[in-house]
């Protein structure tokens, strides 16, 4: 059995031209929604062995949250090109890349490759496009990571960050 997580990384600054869009920091939801998140896969116990995340900036922050909240040392974090900017499919071959050792995979990556990944792998699961910060968690029936499809899904968990945490944010 192996498990796979999906995230898609906290609300970002708007655009700015001064600033490129691989340069985008997190605003303050966006690090508020990466914390909450973090601490709910704490509760949920989905510490993830391996965590991979595009090297943009808004990402790299959200990875740095969620390892600091999970306890996960550097050697648990991993930084992929492929996932800026890709799509479900580029995701989809750096999946079927990891070793057998790996049991849990953590991916934190953009729009839309994360939340098309998500609908690949769980069609009938109802996902739509996942918010900033939100998380699909995939149980998935193999021992390999190249094995990893759409018939091997056994079970699918949505979370999105609570909202009553960012009633009085921007007050």
């Amino acid at each position: 059995m192996k498990r796979l997580t999906l995230m898609r990384h906290g609300d970002a600054q708007w655009k700015d031209p001064e600033v490129t869009d691989f340069a985008r920091p997190l605003n303050r939801r966006g690090s508020a929604e990466a914390e909450a998140m973090a601490r709910r896969l704490a509760e949920l116990t989905l510490i993830p062995d391996l965590l991979i995340a595009s090297p943009a900036r808004r990402t790299q922050q959200t990875a740095e949250i969620v390892a600091r909240e999970l306890a996960l040392g550097p050697r648990n974090i991993r930084y992929e090109e492929a996932l800026y900017l890709g799509g479900a499919r580029d995701i989809l071959k750096l999946v079927h890349a990891i070793g057998p050792r790996v049991p849990h995979l953590m991916i934190i990556g953009h729009n839309p490759g994360i939340s098309e990944l998500a609908h690949l792998l769980a069609p009938g699961g109802e996902i739509g496009g996942l918010a900033t910060a939100a998380i699909c968690t995939i149980t998935v029936d193999t021992d390999q990571w190249s094995a990893a499809a759409p018939s091997f899904v056994r079970d699918v968990l949505n979370e999105t960050p609570p909202s009553r945490l960012f009633g009085n944010l921007f007050a």
